[in-house]
């Protein structure tokens, strides 16, 4: 893989803002004359330890950085990349390729896990070998108290694969390390997501059949002693790119990472700290993730399995109150007064008012779940917006789910908001989606193999 070039982030001649769009047009323009540049069908999942976790619609991280490169060429002063939505924080690592300082949030806890052990500053080497010992203990540990009080656990769970997973849990909290127990506790998940009973054809939880599960023979302790093995190995490789790229002085990477529970909607509340930031590079979601992509569901059965208190102060443990709380506190997943009325939401985008009007009446509640989702997106945008610094560039990668038979055409939903909030849209580039796994048997989203790549610059104050 090729190393990404080193950058002169020294102050550059002062140029406009106009001035500075028609060079990345320009920069832009010329790579995307090969049709697969920004739709990569490279795959190598050990890049920058992507295959730590599956988890749902991952972005490719050689795309997001060339998207950061050519941002860079054009503005080589920026310092600082955030990431609003950051599910697995491919858009982080990606960042830290080029020593940006990182920060993301999400709300769903296990989201800022993963991202938390990819974007750690200082890391354990030695992280494969305190692995197999903490498999080794659990192998030995002959105690049968089932370390979760989950609901209904007979029903994602076999009886020994219950006691496998409590002795590997027991054995993780012996780890003194932080960042150990945290990259673990990623391991553990994965092995829980691979040994339950839940289907792993579909991001919704769904059980598979008693005569499947029976016959099926798994020892939870076996799964994560390979998996822990794999994952160490791709994050040494990580890190040992980020040093070849100079990214790494005295064992730790050279600038700031901060990944927080939060929802993007109270942005302004909990980065006021660290803002403003001067790059945005995210992929929100496509539409309220009970009826698009279930990242909530997904993680549930995983979640189970951790301990909260090593993820963050702000993760609170009532997520797993049901299957779907995660996904209800998701944008869109709860109906109630926000700061978005129906009535701005439609003056912002007239476009949006005609596609809600124009839906079928089946499903009964497609056009209050479309504009329940984008009343949530508008209050994100807001408080993102007031986040990032004037004149700073955001680049938004959507897809385009389906309601009714008809599909939402999200990207320009997004560049109408954006423009009403003192935005200007440079430029949309296409992306194929080659590799990227979505919820074939969603019908909602089952059209996603398109994305579009919306270039956005905040019109300065």
């Amino acid at each position: 893989m090729t190393l990404v070039a080193q950058r002169d982030p020294s102050p550059q001649t002062i140029r406009t803002p106009q001035e500075v769009d028609a060079q990345l047009l320009k920069l832009l323009d010329g790579k995307s004359a090969d049709p697969d540049f920004w739709s990569s069908k490279e795959r190598d999942r050990s890049d920058s330890a992507h295959c730590i976790f599956q988890y749902p619609a991952m972005m490719v991280p050689i795309v997001q950085r060339r998207l950061l490169g050519a941002v860079l060429e054009a503005r080589p002063e920026i310092q600082s990349v955030y990431d609003p939505f950051l599910g697995s924080g491919t858009s982080l690592v990606s960042g830290m390729h080029y020593g940006l300082n990182a920060y993301g949030n999400d709300v769903n806890p296990l989201a800022v896990l993963i991202s938390r052990v990819r974007t750690a500053r200082s890391v354990e080497f030695t992280v494969g070998a305190i692995s197999d010992h903490v498999a080794n203990k659990a192998k030995a540990d002959r105690r049968d108290t089932i370390e979760t009080s989950m609901p209904n656990r007979e029903k994602w769970f076999q009886a020994d694969v219950s006691v496998e997973l409590s002795r590997l849990r027991r054995a993780i909290r012996k780890c003194e390390d932080l960042w150990v127990r945290r990259f673990l506790w990623v391991t553990l998940a994965e092995t829980v997501r691979l040994t339950s009973n839940d289907r792993t054809s579909t991001y919704k939880l769904h059980a598979r059949p008693a005569v499947e599960i029976a016959k099926r023979k798994l020892s939870p302790i076996t799964v994560f002693r390979d998996l822990a093995r794999e994952n160490a190995a791709s994050f040494s490789t990580f890190r040992r790119r980020l040093a070849e790229a100079k990214q790494i002085k005295s064992s730790k990477y050279v600038a700031a990472t901060d990944v927080r529970v939060g929802d993007t909607r109270n942005a302004l509340d909990y980065w006021g700290d660290a803002a403003p930031f001067d790059l945005l590079m995210t992929s929100p979601p496509y539409g309220d993730n009970l009826t698009t992509v279930t990242y909530g569901q997904h993680s549930y059965l995983p979640l189970q399995w951790t301990d909260f208190k090593d993820i963050d102060p702000a993760a609170d443990s009532s997520t797993l109150r049901t299957t779907q709380e995660i996904d209800r506190r998701s944008l869109g997943g709860v109906s109630g007064d926000g700061v978005w009325t129906e009535a701005k939401l439609l003056e912002a985008s007239p476009r949006l008012k005609r596609f809600a009007d124009g839906l079928p009446t089946k499903p009964e509640d497609g056009r209050s779940r479309l504009l329940r989702f984008y009343r949530d997106f508008g209050a994100s945008l807001d408080s993102i917006i007031g986040v990032m610094k004037p004149d700073s560039y955001m680049i938004w990668t959507v897809g385009n789910r389906n309601i009714g038979g008809q599909q939402v055409p999200t990207d320009l939903l997004l560049g109408d908001l954006v423009e009403g909030l003192s935005c200007k849209v440079v430029t949309t580039l296409t992306r194929r989606i080659h590799h990227k796994r979505m919820p074939d048997r969603n019908a909602s989203s089952a059209t996603m193999r398109e994305e579009k790549i919306l270039l956005v610059r905040k019109c300065g104050a």
